[in-house]
């Protein structure tokens, strides 16, 4: 299943952690079965999502909704990076 990150920069990581919460619906839309969520005491957020269908995933990412999500979480604007997880390193 692929994952995503997604890092940004808020205006409070307290205010983006419950709103990010809110957004269930739209994350399902995106085919996410999982999102998992961090912060830094700067401000700086990661969240991981496990989709099943990355296209969808960019489709509705890049679209006014998913704008108007952010906005309300709180995240500047500029500060979006986006990562497809394309490798991996096992250690055992």
């Amino acid at each position: 299943m692929p994952l995503v990150g997604v890092r940004a920069k808020v205006e409070s990581s307290d205010k983006w952690k419950e709103e990010f919460k809110t957004h269930g619906d739209l994350f399902k839309s995106q085919g996410v079965s999982i999102a998992y969520m961090g912060a830094t005491d700067n401000n700086s957020v990661l969240a991981i999502f496990e989709t099943d269908d990355l296209d969808k995933f960019n489709e509705i990412f890049t679209s006014e909704e998913t704008a108007k999500a952010m906005s309300n979480d709180g995240i500047e604007e500029d500060s979006v990076e986006m990562f497809v997880i394309t490798d991996q390193l096992v250690i055992m």
